[in-house]
């Protein structure tokens, strides 16, 4: 199975000027933890995620309306294509120890793929694995 067949195609994303209030804002609309910061084109430099805004803004003293989501994303994405391979995917997001994957075609963010999509799309086969490996650092 591919990660097209697996990942959300409706997405919220930020860009890297976007006030930390508001990545939160469009987290609350979009009931999601997790928003990738894009660059004109779609193309994704960075994540913030709900505990970066926690731990890496509010904990520190940072007021998030005036922060800004380049000061708090994570640089170092892994990103996959949506044609690979979702059992890939999934040993990607084992080894990383993250829950979410950003996708793009021809550089551009087109979906992501959560921890939930790949269990959903597998029926469980690779979920104690994933789980695992995910739940790591948590």
């Amino acid at each position: 199975m591919k990660v097209r067949e697996a990942m959300a195609k409706t997405l919220s994303w930020a860009k890297k000027s976007d006030k930390v209030s508001d990545v939160a804002k469009k987290m609350k609309q979009e009931d999601a933890g997790f928003i990738p910061v894009v660059e004109d084109g779609g193309v994704v430099i960075g994540v913030i995620t709900d505990r970066d805004i926690v731990l890496r803004c509010i904990a520190e003293g940072h007021d998030p309306r005036g922060e800004t989501a380049e000061h708090l994303m994570s640089r170092d994405v892994t990103i996959i294509g949506p044609d690979d391979d979702l059992e890939e995917a999934g040993r990607t997001m084992e080894r990383e120890e993250i829950r979410r994957l950003p996708v793009a075609e021809n550089g551009r963010l087109v979906g992501v793929l959560s921890h939930g999509n790949l269990v959903q799309a597998t029926k469980n086969q690779m979920a104690e694995r994933v789980t695992e490996g995910v739940t790591r650092g948590a």
